[in-house]
């Protein structure tokens, strides 16, 4: 039985295009995904085939490009009428081959050889499930190792790990082991990090060094870089598309109280807010949410704090209620919304 695509997964076409799936709520006939890979002979990527990186950054404002690309291949945007915005999506019709991280640490675990990349991130996978007494089933290893088509000089290790409780004790696991086997970033890594997040998301230096001081999931593992994506179990899904329908009503900026940040390990990540005050254009009552479909903000914030919100206001309507969100992370916004910590 083929389980329900999950955020993180990958889809190839028969194109050879790979896709990144989004999330977890999806159309019935087809899957949100963004392209990340296509075949190019002089791409830095596989080795028989050759595949070039589209996506130039992990943001809205990236993925958007890529549509450039498939407009030459129009059955892959798709107009959705729950978000009001046209996305990129693989009709199930064209998926030909579909890659599930935990699959590929088990396959890691009884292959032969390895090599020096795949060893190093099965080497990571069992150091954070010993610290954090994870079974390692509960592990995944997307990206350019997930699809093969890594290469040991230059690729990063990205890692999943699946469950909100598994999430929290390798975060807890993360935090203990820096300066040891796990390094964060420092030095002339962290001045570029928080360089390129200055010029792409509308932080100051101050704003992007806060931030990274709070992302416990990037950093180095014997020298080479790292990312751990926490992704939802199936139990832990409730969206269903559809159930609700979204409408934008245009930008606002707000400050707002964090009520609750139980979701904000996930991608969509969505902090709860009270004491919501607009700054810009006419307030609503019932703002009950901030969602950030830009990874740099998922789980950077505590509960209480007080924050700054530049990002698209929309009526959230369905399961008879109605209620606003301010969305961050959306196309039109092209990465000019934010999240401050004031």
């Amino acid at each position: 039985m083929v389980r329900a695509e999950r955020d993180r997964d990958f889809l190839k076409t028969g194109e050879g295009f790979f896709f990144c799936v989004v999330g977890y709520e999806h159309p019935p006939d087809r899957t949100l995904a963004y392209l990340k890979y296509v075949p190019n002979p002089s791409g830095k990527w596989g080795s028989s085939t050759r595949f070039h990186r589209v996506l130039a950054r992990y943001d809205a404002a990236s993925v958007a490009d890529t549509f450039s690309i498939l407009r030459d291949h129009p059955k892959y945007l798709f107009y959705s009428d729950v978000y009001g915005i046209t996305f990129s999506a693989v009709p199930r019709s064209e998926i030909v081959e579909r890659y599930h991280p935990e699959v590929k640490v088990a396959s890691l675990l009884v292959k032969e050889e390895l090599d020096p990349l795949q060893s190093k991130a099965l080497s990571l996978i069992q150091l954070l499930s010993s610290e954090s007494e994870v079974p390692v089933e509960k592990f995944g290893v997307t990206g350019s190792i997930l699809i093969d088509i890594h290469n040991p000089s230059f690729s990063d290790i990205d890692l999943t790990v699946y469950g909100r409780k598994n999430a929290l004790r390798v975060k807890e696991s993360i935090l203990n082991l820096r300066r040891e086997a796990v390094t964060p970033f420092m030095g002339d890594a962290a001045e570029e990090w928080i360089r390129k997040k200055e010029g792409v998301f509308q932080l100051s230096k101050t704003q992007a060094k806060k931030i990274l001081e709070r992302k416990w999931n990037i950093g180095f593992y014997e020298g080479t870089r790292f990312s751990i994506h926490p992704v939802k179990e199936d139990a832990e899904i409730n969206e269903v598309y559809g159930e609700k329908i979204y409408r934008s009503l245009g930008f606002c900026t707000i400050e707002a109280t964090v009520s609750s940040c139980r979701d904000a390990l996930f991608l969509p990540c969505r902090y709860e807010v009270e004491d919501v005050v607009f700054l810009e254009r006419e307030p609503v009552e019932g703002v009950r949410e901030v969602t950030s479909y830009e990874g740099l903000f998922c789980d950077i914030l505590e509960e209480s704090e007080r924050i700054r919100v530049h990002g698209k206001l929309e009526r959230v309507e369905g399961k008879g209620e109605e209620y606003y969100r301010v969305l961050v992370g959306s196309q039109e916004a092209n990465a000019k919304d934010f999240i401050h910590v004031l």
